[in-house]
């Protein structure tokens, strides 16, 4: 069996192993695996599979061909993070985006319902959210389930574990051009949601756009994302003369976003004065609620990719072995990644 190299360092990023971590594992000269990841030379096969033992992975998974795509390749995140992370999280990322192209080779699933936007027309993001909302025929009122109706058009979403808390979402675009939004299924449901729409605005507004120098493109993906979630034009009447923290509770309760969220876009929308800005946010800090808010709110579960699975075994007879062959996974991995269950937290 051919192996690929790239293969072999895309398995060890997405086990969080540096070369010289793996190469101890292993027993090998680091500067013997550096060569065998550049191609330049092979290995035998009693290390062959001693290696395919400490990464768990198949044989067959080194035999595939795919290339890392960098997600949001558009914005850079606000935090710093460690390479190791980086690495590891566009690993298995990228993982889940070659399966998920094997199940759109044989499933036919109807492409991205998204709008191409006329830069002239909707200048601004709030523009494009109203214009969203109204392509999809949104109701008027709050999203109950935000990752349902972005699943109805075309969007994959995954619950992705990024063993880090400064990682809210990412998200990239398969070959057949269907988005995935990868959401830190370790958030809560509010932050979840805003993530979620934040991801959204990225792709409606700057997927097929060059980076513009100057450009807040997080600002931009804010701006959307509170728009779409939190219309102008409906929570300003929610929004009274005399703000305080239980109000930006009750709103809370209704949009199913933050506090803080809610308080952001008080202020983006002048609904707020600096004064009662900064008295609300001091009493937001002192009770805690930077780490964690009051009001638990449910988490929206994905379906898309189960319910692709889910033809692969009952159309197309397909067993579970069968398919983690296919995605080239051990059926431990399979289970994990695609048939675990979500955590629920209860609207209070």
């Amino acid at each position: 069996m051919a192996v690929n190299p790239k293969m072999i360092v895309i398995a060890r990023e997405s086990r969080g192993l540096t070369q010289s971590e793996l190469a101890e594992k292993i027993d090998l000269p680091v500067s013997s695996l550096s060569r065998v990841e550049f191609g330049s030379l092979g290995l035998r096969d009693e290390m062959f599979d001693k290696l395919c033992k400490e990464l768990n992975y198949p044989k067959e998974f080194f035999s595939q061909n795919f290339s890392i795509y960098p997600p949001n390749i558009h914005y850079r995140k606000r935090v710093t993070l460690s390479p190791k992370i980086v690495r590891k999280a566009d690993a298995l990322m990228n993982i889940y985006r070659s399966n998920i192209e094997k199940l759109l080779q044989t499933i036919s699933l109807e492409s991205a319902n998204i709008p191409i936007i006329d830069d002239e027309k909707y200048s601004s993001p709030r523009q494009v959210a109203s214009y969203l909302r109204s392509y999809w025929r949104v109701e008027k009122g709050p999203i109950t389930d935000l990752v349902t109706l972005v699943e109805k058009h075309g969007i994959i979403v995954i619950m992705f574990d990024y063993e880090t808390d400064r990682i809210d979402g990412r998200s990239m675009v398969t070959e057949y051009g269907h988005p995935i939004i990868f959401l830190n299924k370790n958030f809560s449901g509010d932050r979840q949601r805003m993530t979620l729409a934040h991801e959204l605005g990225h792709i409606i507004m700057h997927l097929r756009t060059i980076p513009t120098f100057g450009r807040d493109e997080e600002a931009e993906a804010f701006e959307f994302a509170a728009e779409f979630l939190m219309p102008e034009s409906q929570i300003k009447h929610n929004l009274p003369a005399r703000l305080s923290l239980e109000i930006f509770a009750d709103q809370k309760r209704i949009w199913k976003v933050s506090m803080a969220a809610v308080l952001y876009w008080a202020e983006q929308l002048g609904r707020i004065t600096q004064n009662q800005s900064r008295y609300i946010w001091a009493q937001y800090s002192g009770r805690g609620y930077k780490k964690h808010e009051p009001i638990m709110i449910e988490i929206d579960q994905p379906t898309l990719v189960k319910r692709m699975i889910n033809m692969f075994m009952q159309d197309r007879q397909f067993s579970k072995d069968e398919i983690a062959e296919i995605f080239c996974l051990s059926k431990d991995e399979l289970e994990q990644k695609f048939f675990s269950s979500v955590r629920t937290l209860r609207v209070a």
